[in-house]
């Protein structure tokens, strides 16, 4: 049974959401718009936000970077700070120019430095949890410690990134779960998992929960021009994926593209 608004709207009208290389590996199907839009830590024209965002349960937030051992900060621009860590200076990775991004400098000891709690999920639900990471130290760092990352879900591990490469590019990293009857949040975290010291320093993007659905057409394809004398147009949902294997339909009608009701009776 499908109960939620978003899998009405994509099993109803085809509404089909854009979807990033990570579907293609992980969600059997596809994956709806993502729920989460404090993941991208938004933008501003300040190079790092003065306020704390209280996001790195254990870690300090500073404002005058470099981050050190244990701190970390937001930032749309590493190119201007005055540091000798010899990290690379990557750009938030979105086509905005002033998008934030999080700066870790790991601590020594392993623990918690991302922790938010979602509401207003669909029980019963397939997600993807994913973040985009990128390895601070240069490849020609060869005894830098690699970070090592585990998401969690209500505090149990359910995927590890292992050795995030320092290759100087943005690695997307994430899993495939389903939510509990009756369960409609969660708190989500990353947790560093590598020791302190020489390397262990990453940035973070783009931490996203999306919904994975099956892969849906409306037939027919090509557009069908028809007048109101004409015979009926046959309109066909073509589910293709193995999220549901018995998924419930249930057709509905607008008439201002706005405001969509049920067709009593149309449920196959």
């Amino acid at each position: 049974m499908i109960l939620c608004r978003w899998f009405q709207y994509l099993l109803l009208f085809g509404v089909l959401s854009p979807t990033m290389p990570l579907s293609a590996q992980i969600c059997n199907g596809q994956l709806g718009t993502n729920i989460f839009p404090d993941g991208d830590f938004g933008t501003g024209t300040a190079v790092i936000p003065g306020t704390d965002p209280g996001i790195a349960p254990g870690y300090n937030y500073v404002t005058n970077p470099p981050p050190n051992d244990g701190s970390y900060c937001l930032t749309n621009n590493m190119a201007g700070w005055d540091q000798d860590f010899g990290w690379l200076n990557p750009n938030d990775n979105s086509p905005n120019p002033l998008g934030y991004m999080m700066v870790v400098n790991a601590s020594y000891d392993p623990g918690l430095f991302y922790e938010r709690t979602i509401g207003g999920l669909c029980e019963n639900t397939r997600y993807v949890f994913s973040a985009d990471i990128f390895n601070l130290m240069s490849p020609d760092a060869n005894n830098a410690i690699q970070p090592n990352l585990s998401f969690l879900i209500d505090g149990q591990v359910r995927y590890n990134s292992g050795n995030v490469p320092n290759n100087a590019s943005w690695i997307t990293y994430g899993f495939e779960f389903t939510t509990d009857p009756g369960q409609t949040s969660i708190t989500l975290a990353l947790r560093n998992n590598a020791p302190g010291g020489y390397g262990n320093d990453l940035c973070l993007d783009n931490i996203s929960f999306r919904p994975c659905g099956p892969f849906v057409q409306i037939m027919p394809i090509s557009a069908e021009v028809f007048c109101e004398d004409d015979g009926p147009l046959l309109i066909q949902a073509v589910l293709s994926g193995t999220n549901y294997p018995n998924p419930a339909f249930q057709w509905q009608v607008s008439r201002n593209g706005v405001l969509y009701t049920d067709i009593p009776g149309a449920d196959s």
